[in-house]
């Protein structure tokens, strides 16, 4: 990738500008299968890690374009979506139009609490939301206010060692892999690129551990998810370390 550079920390109405300006674009790579990476690896890798956790109410956090909301509410009884982008809300109520265990809460999750809080989730979900969200304490402490003693929090995001390898700007003088690094560019997959810029937050995987652990969470897995022969088959280059990262909290206290 070319055109990736560090930025100033933003705030989440920066970043719901951002996805704002994607999100019709970013249903249409899910949709027409284009995004092999969330169809092949993110989804099996998070409904794996959700296998046996108490469904009754999951929340769906970062929920995007609702179309992982979508294939949620299928196991879940009640799903909750999550999320800052007025845009990808507007889309994700369309998605999920016929789903009648589904709603939508447009806010940031710290914002979030106050409307949600009355009934604690049961489990939840956030698919490639963590390395977008802006300050990760203030994250946590919020999921650990709507979730209930016992919840499984499952986590997909990007790998906080070999995304900039993937991507090629690894070498670059201002990267630090031990270090927060606010970072914009192009969104890219692999069968398609577009000129919205997008930020992501590099953390290093120690930030996860240690914040979620401060906060009353658990580490229950961490899976590095590769593609079968033939799926890896289907994507333009071959892999050649894990892309993704899959964690599994409970929530102890």
């Amino acid at each position: 990738m070319t055109d990736v550079r560090p930025c100033a920390p933003k705030k989440h109405a920066d970043l719901a500008s951002e996805w704002d300006r994607l999100a019709e674009e970013r249903h249409r790579q899910i949709a027409s299968g284009d995004d092999l990476s969330f169809e092949h690896i993110l989804i099996p890798t998070t409904l794996a890690l959700l296998d046996g956790a108490d469904t009754a109410l999951v929340l769906d956090v970062g929920s995007g374009t609702g179309d992982f909301t979508a294939r949620l509410a299928r196991v879940a009884r009640r799903v909750i979506g999550v999320e800052p982008s007025r845009a990808s809300v507007e889309v994700a109520r369309a998605v999920c139009l016929e789903a009648r265990n589904v709603r939508f809460v447009q806010a940031p999750l710290e914002e979030a609490v106050g409307i949600l809080r009355g009934e604690p989730a049961t489990a939840g979900v956030a698919v490639m939301t963590l390395m977008t969200t802006p300050d990760l304490r203030a994250f946590v402490k919020a999921l650990a206010a709507l979730l209930q003693t016992g919840a499984r929090f499952i986590a997909t995001l990007s790998h906080p060692w070999f995304w900039p390898r993937y991507w090629g700007y690894d070498a670059e003088a201002w990267v630090s892999c031990a270090k927060k690094t606010f970072i914009e560019a192009p969104f890219v997959i692999s069968r398609c690129r577009t000129e919205v810029r997008t930020t992501h937050v590099h953390r290093p995987l120690e930030q996860y551990v240690t914040v979620f652990s401060e906060a009353g969470f658990r580490l229950d897995a961490l899976v590095e998810p590769m593609p079968s022969m033939e799926v890896e088959a289907l994507y333009p280059k071959p892999w050649r370390f894990p892309r993704f990262i899959g964690l599994r909290w409970v929530k102890a206290v």
